[in-house]
C-alpha cells in the first residue's frame, strides 16, 4: 500500500536526509561557475602570463602603502586561510552544539568549510596557473595560482559565520568586522604579488555560489534546531 509523507515527517527526518542533494547540486554549481569562469578567461588572451588588463591593474595596486598598512596586508590573509580557518570552525561548531544547542548550525558551519576546502584544490588542480611574476611573492601561499583559496573561504565561510551569529546571538557587529576584513584580505592577494586579479574573482565567484547554496539548502534550519539549553 503506497504511504503518504505528512508534511510533518520531513522535519522530522535528520538533515541529510533533506538537504544532501541540494548541498551536491550547489557544490557542482560553484565548481562549474570555476570552470566556466576561466575559461571564458582563458578565451581572452594569454591567460597563464597574465591578461593585460590584469598586469597593468597589478602594477597599479603594487604601489608601495605605508609601513603599518604593509604589514597589515600581510596579517589579513590568515583570516581567510584554511590552516587558521579549521581549527576555529572545529571550535565555533563545538560551541554552537554544546554550549547553544544549535547542532544543525554547526553543521552548516562545517559542511561550508568542508566544500570550501575542497573546491580549491579541485579548480587549482583542473587549470594549474602559474603564479604571477611580476613582483616578489610575499605571505602565505600554496599550490598554483586559481583560484584565490582565501577568497574562497573569505566569502562564504566568513559570511557564514557572521550570519550564525546574527541567528544565534542577534549579534550584528561580526558583519561590521568580517566585511571589512574579508575585503581587506582579498585585496592583499593581488597586493603581495601572489594572486592575478582574475585568480580573486574567479575565486569570490565560486565563493558566492557556495554561499548561496549553502543558505538555501539550510533556510530553515531554526526549525531543526533544538531550544538553548538554561
Amino acid at each position: 500500500m503506497l504511504e503518504i509523507e505528512a508534511p510533518g515527517d520531513r522535519a522530522e527526518r535528520p538533515w541529510w536526509r533533506q538537504r544532501w542533494g541540494t548541498l551536491v547540486a550547489g557544490y557542482v554549481l560553484a565548481a562549474g561557475t570555476g570552470i566556466l569562469f576561466a575559461l571564458w578567461m582563458q578565451s581572452e588572451g594569454d591567460w597563464t602570463r597574465g591578461l593585460p588588463w590584469e598586469r597593468a591593474l597589478m602594477q597599479r595596486i603594487h604601489t608601495p602603502l605605508p609601513p603599518l598598512v604593509d604589514a597589515l596586508m600581510l596579517v589579513f590573509p590568515w583570516f581567510g586561510t584554511n590552516i587558521t580557518l579549521i581549527p576555529g570552525v572545529v571550535l565555533i561548531g563545538w560551541w554552537l552544539w554544546v554550549k547553544k544547542g544549535q547542532p544543525h548550525l554547526a553543521m552548516r558551519l562545517a559542511i561550508v568549510q568542508l566544500g570550501s576546502y575542497v573546491l580549491n584544490p579541485l579548480l587549482k588542480e583542473l587549470f594549474g596557473r602559474t603564479r604571477p611574476d611580476m613582483y616578489p611573492l610575499r605571505g602565505w601561499f600554496g599550490w598554483s595560482s586559481y583560484p584565490s583559496g582565501h577568497a574562497i573561504a573569505s566569502i562564504s565561510v566568513l559570511m557564514t559565520l557572521a550570519i550564525i551569529l546574527r541567528r544565534v546571538n542577534g549579534w550584528r557587529w561580526p558583519f561590521f568586522v568580517i566585511i571589512p576584513v574579508m575585503l581587506a584580505s582579498l585585496y592583499s592577494r593581488t597586493y603581495l604579488g601572489v594572486h592575478w586579479p582574475t585568480d580573486v574573482i574567479g575565486g569570490a565567484l565560486v565563493g558566492a555560489v557556495w554561499l548561496a547554496a549553502t543558505m538555501y539548502a539550510f533556510r530553515n534550519g531554526d526549525t531543526h534546531a533544538r531550544p538553548p539549553s538554561s
